[in-house]
């Protein structure tokens, strides 16, 4: 068994706990949560178990994928998913089984044809019950008509001190590239049409990269089972818009430069919870640590004017403010949840902190030479950080299911030039200080810039 064929069986694993109780809190839920994080640190390892799984096995584990969206009949109006399912098997055999183009754009057309189905199904045009949709809604609304996106008000659920649910009017709590983004579609009547030509772009960016690392058999069987997109489009959470951006970012960083800037601009100005997935390549990557500051640098200057116009007490309070201040929410799919489902106190921020901690450096105490590595650190990562948060639903684990699907597309891709993969100098120098400070302490040759420096290990082929 490879490194990708762990990080499929993670990335089905994650696709049943969010579908079982559509990212709700169940114990079946959070133990395939914890299963999918298993298998994702033991891809992590290059030490393959025994020989590769044949070629059928890998097609049974894409059908596998597909299936999990047999899940959706649970929880939507329109139980079509048995369909749909039918459609994306075809389309998986029909490209696994007969390679050739025409049967390739036949494959492909199914499973579109597929989500599309699903979505149109389910979906009211120009409504959804849920706030994320009303938010955006009328925040495009207001900015057609020449007003401040940050105006109007949208009632929304919120566990207020000392523990009791309560609706209070909020300002949009994201950042203002979406109503940009949004108007032009909101004048159709529903702002979700950006938010499928969000997931298209996702899944182009994947297959480009897989071509790249010549994986596109297995990856495009993996895009057209991903089983997500439906959900995301239907209840417009905006996770899927800035992870298109932040896709093509990673995919593009190296050789288009400009493009992937202003990607990554894009995600940035849109969740603040796009930062989880930059840790690993901004440590690591030299190239990457200079796009991510101009981006920094140019989300800020996009998002000032707005900030400016709406106060910038109040624009802190609408984006981030509001999320500090109400209390966990404990019907989500986090450890927290099931602790008090038991009467068990939640954790601590400081135990929670330090559990985010010690993922990092696993995550960051060896180099990622492979795009592969990179995005099953980064999904480690996020799902670590997920699992101890205040709340996450579906839409936050939407985050590492699509990191695992890139890392099968970048499997052994080289991320870069070995010699522009290293860790900030800043930090390197504080490694050393520390070094000559206190002698040689066990262990010290395992700190990320140390032991994989080039005194200490062959530099891969670029």
């Amino acid at each position: 068994m490879t490194q990708s064929d762990r990080r499929l069986i993670s990335l089905i694993f994650l696709s049943v706990a969010v579908l079982h109780e559509f990212g709700n809190l169940s114990s079946v839920a959070l133990v395939c949560v914890f299963v999918s994080l298993v298998f994702g640190i033991l891809s992590l390892s290059p030490q393959p178990w025994g020989p590769p799984l044949p070629r059928f096995a890998g097609v049974i584990l894409a059908l596998s994928l597909a299936a999990t969206t047999l899940l959706y009949n649970n929880k939507v109006g329109h139980p079509v998913f048995v369909a749909t399912f039918v459609l994306l098997g075809v389309a998986i055999l029909l490209h696994a089984l007969v390679a050739r183009r025409a049967t390739t754009i036949v494959a492909f057309a199914l499973a579109a044809g597929a989500a599309l189905v699903g979505i149109v199904a389910n979906l009211t045009w120009g409504f959804a019950n849920i706030d994320v949709f009303q938010f955006q809604q009328s925040a495009s609304q207001a900015l057609l008509h020449g007003q401040n996106p940050y105006t109007p008000l949208v009632a929304s659920p919120n566990i207020l001190p000392p523990g009791i649910l309560k609706w209070i009017p909020l300002h949009l709590p994201y950042g203002p590239v979406l109503p940009v983004l949004e108007a032009p579609f909101r004048l159709f009547g529903d702002v979700r049409i950006l938010h499928i030509l969000a997931a298209v772009v996702t899944s182009v960016a994947a297959l480009m990269l897989a071509r790249r690392a010549r994986t596109l058999d297995r990856t495009a069987c993996v895009v057209m089972a991903f089983p997500l997109t439906v959900g995301m489009v239907l209840f417009s959470w905006v996770d899927i818009i800035t992870m298109a951006g932040l896709t093509v970012w990673v995919v593009s960083f190296r050789t288009h430069p400009r493009i992937a800037t202003f990607a990554l601009v894009i995600a940035l100005a849109a969740k603040p919870t796009t930062v989880i997935a930059l840790v690993p390549i901004f440590f690591w990557s030299v190239r990457a640590r200079r796009q991510v500051l101009i981006a920094a640098l140019l989300a800020a200057i996009f998002v000032l004017p707005f900030a400016i116009i709406t106060g910038l007490s109040q624009f802190y309070y609408n984006v981030l403010g509001v999320q500090l201040s109400v209390l966990p929410r404990l019907d989500a799919l986090t450890v927290n949840s099931y602790l008090n489902a038991f009467g068990l106190p939640i954790l601590p921020f400081v135990l929670s902190a330090a559990i985010i901690a010690a993922a990092t450096v696993l995550v960051l105490r060896r180099r990622p030479d492979t795009y592969g590595d990179l995005f099953s650190g980064t999904a480690i990562l996020a799902t670590v950080s997920f699992l101890v948060a205040k709340w996450a639903y579906f839409n936050y684990y939407y985050i590492p299911a699509v990191l695992l699907m890139l890392a099968i597309a970048g499997d052994k891709l080289p991320l870069d030039r070995p010699e522009l993969i290293r860790p900030p100098a800043l930090f390197t120098a504080a490694v050393e200080r520390f070094r000559t400070t206190l002698g040689r302490v066990p262990g010290a040759r395992r700190l990320p810039g140390v032991v994989l420096s080039s005194h200490d290990r062959r530099e891969p082929a670029a």
